[in-house]
C-alpha cells in the first residue's frame, strides 16, 4: 500500500475518529450547557451580578420614593333615612293638606337620591367643580389653557368617579371616589363635592316647590277674587232691582203691599219675578235696601276655604328647608387606598430584574469570551 493510499483512507475517516495504540476513540462536541458549570460561572461573576442589582434596586429606590403619589377615597351612598329629611317632609306635608298631592316619604326620598345620583355623575357637574378647587388651580397654575382642559378632563374622568350599584358582586349602593396626591385632598375633594351636590339638589327642588306654591296661591286668590267679584255683582244687581222697584212704588203710590182681590178669590202676584217687586210697596222695600246696605256680604262656604288655605300656604314661601338626599353606607373616611407608587412592590421588581440584567450579562459575557478562545 502507498503512502498516498494510506493518507487517503485517513482522511476518509469518521469524522472524530483517532488513531492511537489504545484503539479508537470519539469526541463529541457537547452543545448543552452543563447546569453545574452554568452556576460556577455565575458564581464567579457573583459581583458583576451584585453591582447590576444594586444599581436597578438603587433606580427602582429613587422612582419610588420621589415619583408623585396618587391616593383614592371611596364612599357607598343610598336612599336617605326619613330622619334626614325631617323638616323637608314637615312642609311637603303641610302643602299636601292644602293641594291633595300625595306626600310618600319613601317615594320623595327615592326621587331626590336618584336627582343626587343623576347630578353627581354629571361630567358638567365634575368639570365646574373641579376648576374651581383651590388643588385643581395648583395642579395647573403652570399650564397652558389646552393642556389646562386636557388635564382638568382627564381628572374628572378619572379623578372623580361614580358608578351605580355593582350587580356583579351584590352592592346595591352608588360609589363615589376621589383621587388626588395625598389622602387628606382626595377626602376634602369627595366630601366637599358630595356636599355640593346635595346643596343643588335641594336647591332645585325647593326652587320647583316654591314655584308651584306660588302657584297654587295665585290659582286660590284668583278664585277667591272671582267669588268676591260673583257676589258683589250680585248685590249690586239686588241693590238696582230693589231701587227701581221702590222707584215705581213711589210713582205708583203704593206704600204698603199690595193685592187685589176678586169675588171667586185673591189674585196671586210673582213676587219673586223683578217686575212685580213693586207691588211689595214702597216701605217693604225701602227697609229691604236699607238691610241689604247696612248688612256685611254673605260669602258663601267655598270663599272661607280658600281663606283658610291661603292662610296655610302663606307661611311656606318663608321657609328655608335643610335636607340630607343621601345616606352614607361606608364614610369617605373609611376607605382610603394608596394607588401609587407600590414602594414595596417596585423595590421587588428592581431586584428582580437587576438579577435577570445580572446573569444576562453574564452569560453573554461568557459567550463572547468562548468565541474568541474558539
Amino acid at each position: 500500500m502507498t503512502m498516498s493510499e494510506i493518507s487517503q483512507k485517513q482522511l476518509n475517516a469518521p469524522s472524530g475518529y483517532t488513531a492511537s495504540q489504545a484503539g479508537p476513540r470519539y469526541a463529541y462536541d457537547n452543545d448543552e450547557i452543563d447546569l453545574f458549570e452554568l452556576l460556577l460561572r455565575l458564581w464567579d461573576k457573583k459581583g458583576l451580578i451584585l453591582m447590576v442589582t444594586l444599581v436597578t434596586t438603587l433606580m427602582a429606590g429613587i422612582y419610588a420614593f420621589t415619583a408623585k403619589e396618587q391616593w383614592t377615597v371611596k364612599a357607598y351612598v343610598s336612599p336617605p333615612r326619613m330622619a334626614q329629611m325631617d323638616d323637608y317632609l314637615t312642609l311637603r306635608r303641610a302643602f299636601a293638606r292644602v293641594s291633595g298631592i300625595n306626600a310618600d316619604p319613601q317615594a320623595i326620598a327615592n326621587h331626590l337620591f336618584n336627582r343626587f345620583t343623576e347630578m353627581v355623575s354629571s361630567p358638567n357637574e365634575k368639570l365646574t367643580y373641579l376648576s374651581e378647587t383651590t388643588y385643581v388651580k395648583q395642579q395647573t397654575e403652570s399650564m397652558d389653557s389646552q393642556a389646562k382642559r386636557v388635564w382638568l378632563t382627564e381628572m374628572a374622568d378619572k379623578g372623580l368617579v361614580t358608578s351605580p350599584p355593582d350587580e356583579k358582586k351584590t352592592l346595591p349602593y352608588f360609589m363615589l371616589s376621589a383621587s388626588a396626591d395625598n389622602p387628606q385632598t382626595a377626602l376634602a375633594l369627595l366630601s366637599d363635592y358630595v356636599d355640593r351636590i346635595n346643596g343643588q339638589v335641594i336647591a332645585q327642588d325647593d326652587a320647583e316647590f316654591q314655584n308651584n306654591l306660588q302657584a297654587m296661591i295665585l290659582a286660590r286668590q284668583k278664585e277667591q277674587q272671582d267669588i268676591d267679584f260673583s257676589v258683589q255683582a250680585d248685590r249690586t244687581n239686588q241693590l238696582a232691582n230693589l231701587t227701581r222697584s221702590r222707584s215705581t212704588a213711589q210713582r205708583a203710590g203704593i206704600k204698603d203691599y199690595y193685592a187685589n182681590s176678586a169675588s171667586n178669590g185673591a189674585t196671586k202676584i210673582e213676587l219673586a219675578n223683578s217686575v212685580h217687586k213693586y207691588m211689595l210697596g214702597e216701605n217693604f222695600l225701602s227697609a229691604e235696601i236699607n238691610s241689604l246696605t247696612e248688612s256685611p256680604i254673605v260669602y258663601p262656604v267655598r270663599y272661607h276655604d280658600i281663606s283658610r288655605e291661603l292662610s296655610l300656604l302663606a307661611p311656606l314661601l318663608q321657609q328655608q328647608v335643610t335636607a340630607q338626599v343621601y345616606r352614607y353606607q361606608l364614610t369617605p373616611g373609611e376607605h382610603v387606598k394608596k394607588d401609587r407608587p407600590k414602594k414595596a412592590l417596585i423595590l421587588v421588581l428592581g431586584v428582580l430584574l437587576g438579577g435577570m440584567l445580572g446573569i444576562g450579562t453574564v452569560l453573554v459575557m461568557d459567550s463572547i469570551a468562548r468565541y474568541r478562545r474558539g
